[in-house]
């Protein structure tokens, strides 16, 4: 293996590791407002990734539907995804979060069929049954069906999905010859305004500027913001760029293991024998599934989770 090869792999365990730990560092922050948590944390990584939009400036002449396309990012995979994300966590635990996120090739491989017309095989379709089995499991088996706690895996669901779509509209621009790390930065503005029209909506300036943050939450909003999200999506579209989305996307099957992992070593969870189980049908589901998806549908797929967590 190339030197350079082995730094790459190293910078997407990092990734990886650090979106592991972005589920853990919004459900420390569970004390807050959700809406709060989101419009804060994605400030941070919008101001991080404004840059890009100053590199590109030459390159802003789009249409119309382009620019819809962006908006639509920004309220799906961004503000949609985020507040649902922050909202979820409150009623389940990291460690269930981060194995329904993990979901999100085999949602992208199934909403990819729906709705684009993509190919269906057998493997394809055993790898999303046991994918979406493997969180089935932990669900029922914790919670013996839908009820207050459940509630929050249905919602963390809605923000998984909520994340592909917006993979899926990522996919239509980079088509349409709109540079992905321009989709990002873009999609991540029109994100942040979404968030604060509804933050302001709900509550006035003065309510987020007087809530008590410790100095050590304002370092868990900027490592997550800043971090996780800003950097974490330039360094996966690097990776992606460099080996390709097939063998990036691997490296996908490690977050919920991260997750877990944090979970448990910094909020206390108890790791269970059901969890292990739920891991290895999501990262067999997601291996049967995802490896024969075109490469254009994996990379709209991973480029911000693009995410994500």
């Amino acid at each position: 293996m190339k030197m350079n090869e082995r730094l790459m792999y190293l910078m997407l365990a990092g990734v990886v590791m650090l979106w592991g730990l972005n589920v853990v560092m919004v459900k420390y922050l569970t004390t807050f407002p959700s809406i709060y948590v989101a419009v804060i944390r994605m400030t941070v990584a919008g101001a991080c990734l404004a840059p890009i939009v100053y590199m590109y400036r030459k390159n802003l002449k789009f249409s119309k539907m382009d620019w819809l396309l962006l908006a639509g990012v920004g309220a799906s995979s961004i503000a949609l995804h985020q507040i649902t994300m922050a909202t979820g966590v409150q009623y389940t635990t990291a460690g269930n979060a981060s194995l329904i996120l993990a979901l999100n090739p085999l949602a992208t491989a199934l909403l990819a069929m729906l709705l684009l017309g993509e190919g269906m095989s057998w493997r394809k379709g055993i790898g999303i049954g046991i994918g979406f089995a493997g969180v089935l499991i932990v669900v029922v088996s914790q919670y013996g069906g839908i009820n207050m706690n459940g509630w929050g895996d249905v919602i963390m669901f809605f923000s998984m999905l909520m994340y592909v779509t917006g993979g899926l509209l990522i996919r239509k621009l980079v088509v349409r010859g709109v540079p992905v790390l321009l989709v990002t930065a873009l999609s991540q503005i029109f994100g942040v305004v979404f968030l604060w029209v509804t933050a302001l909506t709900m509550n006035p300036a003065s309510y987020y500027f007087e809530l008590d943050v410790s100095a050590f939450q304002w370092l868990v909003i900027f490592v997550s913001g800043a971090l996780s999200t800003a950097l974490g999506t330039i360094g996966w579209n690097f990776g992606i760029r460099q080996l390709g989305a097939s063998r990036t996307a691997i490296f996908l099957n490690g977050m919920p293991m991260a997750s877990l992992l944090f979970a448990a070593l910094f909020l206390g969870e108890r790791l269970q024998l059901v969890h292990a189980v739920s891991l290895l049908m999501i990262v067999g589901g997601v291996y049967l599934g995802s490896r024969t998806l075109p490469k254009s549908v994996s990379a709209s797929g991973t480029s911000e989770v693009t995410t994500k967590a």
